[in-house]
């Protein structure tokens, strides 16, 4: 019997069978368009050329699920023949769900999964339980399927926030996690008022704004330095116009320079959006929330402040061996900039900071899941003791159930 990952993210669902390499990336949403007023839902967003002031519905409010009818919908064309082709009856599945989740949440996900679809057997658990489980390689870098280190902080950079979860010998330190409300959404609704207000109103391009956040953005290594030099001679290093789209040769848009062919057939219709100083400013909000109206620490305080509220034997351990995974782990310049300031915090530890590269640092659960599903090691044994089949869920009941998947976080 096959078993089926889904990484049930708020900003893309990553679903695929255990036994292929990489899953599908699915848009956990459902979108409108202004214009035309079709609904998609999930992937087929991508069939539409109508992308301009899209409104989007999603399942998801603050990082936890809440929406069931958005999120059956979702589900529905993921399991659906054109994309899974999923027959649940005969599928083990393995889910992930957001740390602490809700009870209710969880009991409802559980009779949605037995009850709504009849999947043979269910597995849940956080995503960055599943990023932990398969971060060996990640950290140890050597080319091998090593086991996950003892001591490690998961820093899952998401679409709703961001969660610090350290875990040690694979069990989360539940009284350490430290959770900040700075994701990827917030980032670009901040990227969005900034252009709106010094050039192009774009408060209804969420689609476009989000593609020019992950092509134009990254993190900087010294603010101020960069801010000087973004207002004096320095500027044209910093500086680049974004081709916005036409919707009819690009979709999304790009850097100009970086697609003259499309740009040639663009010529007659092209609208420049210049950047300079936003592309750093805008992901400045993780490391200061303040910057935004947020009376909250910024990532790398909240990972000095989850490992020393850690066991004082194993803060060493865990300050090297930081892994962090997420859409926004994609930013250039995250990986180095957390790690100084987590260094400066922490002067007498080695800090480490290391984020995948042999794959998407979003795809580092399911990947994670996969792993732990085809090793040999202990928790992949565990993993038996774990599931839950159909039948086993009638005869205890969701609350019993619940008291079981809480057994292994």
């Amino acid at each position: 019997m096959r078993t089926l990952i889904l990484d049930n993210g708020s900003f893309t669902i990553k679903a695929g069978y255990s036994d292929i390499q990489q899953p599908l990336e699915i848009p956990n949403t459902i979108a409108r368009t202004k214009r035309t007023k079709r609904v998609y839902v999930g992937d087929l967003i991508d069939k539409s050329n109508d992308l301009s002031g899209l409104y989007y519905r999603s399942p998801f409010e603050r990082g936890y699920l809440v929406h069931w009818d958005a999120e059956l919908a979702v589900w529905d064309r993921a399991l659906s023949d054109d994309v899974l082709g999923c027959q649940p009856e005969e599928t083990n599945l393995l889910l992930t769900e957001p740390v602490f989740n809700f009870r209710r949440i969880q009991r409802s996900m559980d009779e949605m999964v037995f009850e709504e679809y009849g999947f043979s057997s269910l597995l849940r658990a956080s995503s960055t339980k599943f990023a932990a489980l398969g971060s060996g390689h990640t950290l140890y870098g050597n080319g091998k399927e090593e086991e996950a280190p003892e001591c490690l902080v998961v820093v899952d950079v998401g679409h709703s926030g961001t969660y610090v979860a350290p875990y040690h010998r694979g069990r989360m330190v539940a009284s350490a996690v430290r959770r900040m409300d700075v994701g990827g959404r917030l980032l670009t609704n901040y990227l969005k008022e900034t252009v709106s207000f010094r050039y192009w109103d774009m408060m209804d391009e969420t689609f476009i704004m989000n593609a020019v956040k992950e092509r134009c953005c990254f993190v900087t290594q010294d603010f101020y330095r960069d801010l000087e030099t973004a207002h004096g001679k320095g500027r044209g290093r910093l500086a680049v116009d974004y081709v916005l789209p036409d919707f009819a040769h690009s979709k999304t848009g790009f850097v100009r320079g970086q697609e003259p062919r499309t740009e040639e057939l663009m010529r007659d219709s092209v609208q420049i959006l210049p950047l300079c100083n936003e592309r750093f400013a805008v992901p400045e909000a993780l490391f200061h929330p303040s910057d935004v109206g947020m009376d909250q620490s910024g990532i790398h305080q909240a990972v000095f402040q989850a490992v020393m509220a850690c066991d004082q034997r194993l803060q060493p351990a865990m300050l090297a061996n930081i892994l962090v995974v997420g859409g926004s782990a994609n930013l250039p310049g995250l990986r180095d900039r957390l790690a100084a300031e987590v260094q400066a915090l922490a002067p007498a530890g080695t800090v480490r900071v290391a984020v995948p590269e042999e794959h998407k640092p979003e795809l580092s659960a399911w990947m994670g899941a996969q792993q732990q599903l085809h090793s040999a090691s202990p928790a992949c044994t565990a993993l038996d003791q774990w599931r839950v089949t159909r039948e086993k869920y009638h005869e205890l009941g969701p609350d019993r159930i619940i008291a079981h998947f809480d057994r292994f976080k």
